[in-house]
């Protein structure tokens, strides 16, 4: 008699507790703050909708279908009713094949005008540039700020166009290994005087570079 009593009571709290947060006009969405868009944005959330029907990840799985967005988080607040919706911008790095692509070499169009001064990936295949931005996330912001263009030839080697002095240099880096000592090698043969009007590098055996 006890147990069904109890159950009886659970089953009575549970209905009560399910009309509270879905029928209820307590639990209302009172405000929607979006951060992270330069735009006005749907986010599909309205004033005045029941908080309980508020599905934060069918919501962050629906923005994260927006290209430029990198990740969507939504969270609820019982007590006020605000509904607070942050999303991560993806950070333009480079531009491939005329649109522009962040670090995980994924395209996008970034809300407003697009940046200017982004490297210029030049390859074959998506591939191919992904191993071309996986390369720059790894160069210091000294050579990465005077970079033009990534050229990815077919065999995988890599071509630098960059600019020093307001002279641009053509420098051959052959693949992705002994990225350290080949930029160590680069540094050392432009500060020397009579390289002053070099206009290519070839560090690709920096143990024996070349200059033009």
């Amino acid at each position: 008699m006890k147990r069904s009593l109890i159950a009886g009571l659970v089953v009575a709290l549970l209905a009560g507790l399910t009309y509270v947060l879905g029928y209820s006009t307590l639990f209302t969405v009172s405000s929607i703050e979006v951060i992270g868009s330069t735009r006005p944005l749907n986010t599909g959330i309205v004033k005045g909708q029941k908080l309980a029907r508020v599905e934060p990840r069918a919501i962050e799985t629906q923005l994260g279908k927006l290209d430029w967005v990198k990740s969507a988080d939504v969270s609820r607040n019982w007590i006020n009713g605000k509904v607070v919706v942050e999303l991560t911008s993806r950070v333009p790095i480079a531009i491939f094949e005329n649109q522009v692509i962040d670090s995980t070499a994924a395209s996008f169009v970034p809300q407003g005008k697009r940046p200017e001064g982004l490297i210029q990936i030049q390859a074959a295949e998506i591939e191919d540039a992904k191993r071309a931005v996986s390369f720059l996330t790894q160069l210091p912001d000294e050579l990465k700020s005077s970079l033009m263009v990534v050229k990815v030839r077919s065999t995988g080697a890599l071509v630098l166009i960059t600019k020093n002095n307001g002279k641009d240099i053509e420098i051959r880096w052959g693949n992705d290994s002994d990225n350290e000592l080949k930029l160590k090698v680069y540094r050392a043969l432009i500060a020397l005087p009579e390289n002053a009007d070099i206009k290519r590098v070839d560090v690709s055996a920096p143990h024996a570079p070349i200059v033009k």
